[in-house]
């Protein structure tokens, strides 16, 4: 026996190849969660923008803002790939059985390769995307519908917390209300009738 002696590195095998059906599926899955956190994050950045900053809507900075998030989620992807990429080479080295399901043994080749290509493939469309006007308009539009929302569901619920306190009062004088609400509504008929004069 010899003490010692290095274990010579095996070359990685040649993974199978990736179905294209099944990449393109998880592919546009994953395209469609990384949209709507997009439309949530530009969502919320447009309501503080409104509420905390008072600033008025600039559509043009609220699209470069969405090309800021589809590539932060971008690189999200490919520190994704890196991350897959390690696991996969060393579960390839790893002997015996598996401790959790986060440790990969060789029988796991195909799954992390299939990841690792996965992520790539996201990443690139989020990039392709972000230079699409359509797209990145398209996200605009969702984010502004969702802050409009967010904000209107803000305020009916506070509405709605406030309690109006009817006293006798305000009941025993309602019907004068209502006839000064005819008055001033016969007025304002009568003025909309009356040519205007001078000229």
């Amino acid at each position: 026996m010899m003490w010692g002696k290095k274990r010579s590195d095996t070359p990685t095998p040649t993974p199978a190849p990736v179905d294209p059906a099944a990449l393109e599926r998880a592919v546009v899955e994953a395209l469609l969660i990384a949209r709507a956190a997009a439309v949530v994050t530009v969502a919320n950045r447009i309501v503080v923008h409104a509420l905390r900053d008072n600033e008025v809507f600039d559509h043009d900075e609220t699209a470069a803002a969405v090309r800021r998030t589809l590539h932060r989620l971008a690189e999200e992807q490919r520190a994704q790939n890196t991350r897959i990429a390690g696991e996969r080479a060393k579960a390839l080295r790893a002997r015996g059985r598996s401790r959790h399901q986060h440790d990969y043994r060789p029988g796991d080749d195909d799954t992390l390769w299939f990841r690792e290509n996965a992520y790539v493939t996201v990443a690139d469309r989020l990039d392709a995307l972000r230079d699409d006007p359509d797209h990145v308009d398209g996200i605009v539009a969702a984010a502004v519908e969702r802050a409009w929302g967010d904000v209107g569901s803000a305020v009916v619920t506070r509405v709605r917390a406030r309690q109006v306190v009817v006293d006798d009062d305000y009941r025993d004088d309602k019907q004068s209300r209502l006839a000064g609400l005819g008055d001033d509504l016969a007025a304002l008929a009568a003025r909309s009738t009356t040519p205007p004069t001078g000229g």
